[in-house]
C-alpha cells in the first residue's frame, strides 16, 4: 500500500522502511554539498545504500553534476555494515559505485541569456567544465567511486550485476534509450532498485513511455519529489531493452505506455505535471492539434492549482503557459 511520508513523498513499505524522516535530519545537518538534488532525494540514496545494499551488484549514478548524489550514496555505503566484508574486486574497476557525468551544462544559445548560475553558493558559468568541482566534492570517497567523464552515449556497460541505479541523465530520448539498453538488463532480477529522477516532471515524456513499456519488469514503490522509485520484478531481456518504445512504437502505443502505470497517492501538482508531459508527447509525435486540445482540457481540469504566477513565477501556470507556447510555435524544449 502506498501511503504519504511527507510533502511530495509517498511510498510502499519498501520506501517507508528507509525511515526518511529520520535520515533527512542528518542530511540537512551534514549535507552541505551544492547541487540540484533535494535533501529528501539525497536522504533516499543514502538510506538505500546504507540499509538495502547487499554487495551483490554495482551502484550506478547517471548524471552526477556536482556530486551530491554520489556523496549521499557513498556515505551510505560507509555506514552499511556489509561494506567492510565485500570483495571489491568483483566490481568493474574494483569500485562499487560508478558515476557518469558529461561535465558541463550547455551554454545558452543566445547572448540575451545570462550564463551565470549559482548552486548552493558555488558560482558556475554555463558552458564551462565543472569537473574540478565534482572531483573535489567526491574526493573523500575515491576508494568507492569510479567516475566516468564524457558522453554517456559513448559508454558501454560490461553486463556486471547492478543492485541500485539512480538515473538522472535522460534529458534526451537518445540518452533514455541508451540507459535502457546498457543498464536495465544488468539489474539483478527481483532484487534491485531503480530510481528515475526525471520522472515526475512536466517534460521528458520518453521516460514515462519507457517505464510504462517496462511495467511488467518493475514495480512502482513510490515518489520522492521528482524521483520515481521502482523495484525489479524480473529480469529485463536484452531484446526487450533494445526496443525503444518512444521512437519505435505507434502514436497510440506511446500514449498507452505513458499512462500505463498508476501512481496512487501522489499530490495534484504531480498529476498536473504528468498531464503536461502527455501533451508534450502528443506534440513530439507531430499531433499538434491533439496536444493543444489536451492542454485546454488540462487547463479546465486543474484550474484550482493554476493562476499562481504572482506567488510562484515558475509554478504551475508558468508550466502550462510554456507548454502551450512551445507547442504552438514548434520550439519545444528549446527555451526555458
Amino acid at each position: 500500500m502506498i501511503t504519504p511520508i511527507a510533502r511530495s513523498v509517498v511510498g510502499s513499505p519498501m520506501l517507508q522502511n528507509l525511515d526518511l524522516k529520520t535520515e533527512i535530519k542528518h542530511q540537512r545537518a551534514t549535507g552541505t554539498l551544492p547541487g540540484m538534488l533535494s535533501f529528501w532525494e539525497r536522504s533516499m540514496l543514502h538510506a538505500l545504500a546504507a540499509r538495502t545494499w547487499r554487495g551483490d551488484g554495482t551502484i550506478i549514478d547517471g548524471g552526477s553534476f556536482f556530486g551530491s548524489s554520489l556523496v549521499a550514496t557513498a556515505s551510505g555505503l560507509r555506514a552499511n555494515p556489509v561494506t567492510a566484508g565485500v570483495d571489491m574486486t568483483r566490481f568493474p574497476g574494483g569500485k562499487p559505485v560508478h558515476g557518469y557525468e558529461l561535465g558541463f551544462l550547455p551554454a545558452p544559445g543566445s547572448d540575451k541569456v545570462d550564463p551565470h548560475r549559482e548552486f548552493g553558493g558555488v558560482k558556475y558559468k554555463l558552458g564551462d567544465s565543472f569537473v574540478p568541482i565534482l572531483q573535489d566534492n567526491i574526493a573523500p570517497y575515491n576508494d568507492l567511486i569510479d567516475l566516468h567523464i564524457g558522453d554517456l552515449n559513448e559508454e558501454r556497460w560490461d553486463g556486471s550485476p547492478i543492485e541500485i541505479a539512480f538515473i538522472d541523465v535522460c534529458k534526451t530520448a537518445r540518452l533514455n534509450a541508451h540507459v535502457s539498453t546498457q543498464f536495465y538488463p544488468a539489474m539483478i532480477p527481483g532484487n534491485s532498485t531503480l530510481i528515475n529522477q526525471d520522472f515526475f516532471f512536466d517534460r521528458l515524456p520518453w521516460v514515462k513511455v519507457t517505464m510504462g513499456y517496462l511495467k511488467d519488469y518493475y514495480r512502482w514503490e513510490g515518489q520522492v519529489f521528482t524521483s520515481s522509485i521502482y523495484s525489479s520484478v524480473k529480469a529485463v531481456p536484452q531484446d526487450v531493452a533494445d526496443y525503444d518504445p518512444y521512437t519505435e512504437a505507434s502514436y497510440e502505443e506511446c500514449l498507452a505506455y505513458h499512462d500505463a502505470v498508476e501512481f496512487p497517492g501522489i499530490e495534484r501538482k504531480w498529476q498536473f505535471f504528468l498531464a503536461l508531459s502527455r501533451g508534450y508527447l502528443m506534440a513530439l509525435k507531430h499531433r499538434k492539434d491533439d496536444a493543444l486540445g489536451h492542454l485546454r482540457a488540462v487547463q479546465d481540469d486543474y484550474a484550482d492549482i493554476l493562476g499562481d504566477l504572482e506567488e510562484n513565477p515558475r509554478g504551475n501556470q508558468f508550466r502550462l503557459d510554456r507548454a502551450v507556447r512551445q507547442i504552438s510555435n514548434g520550439n519545444i524544449f528549446k527555451v526555458s
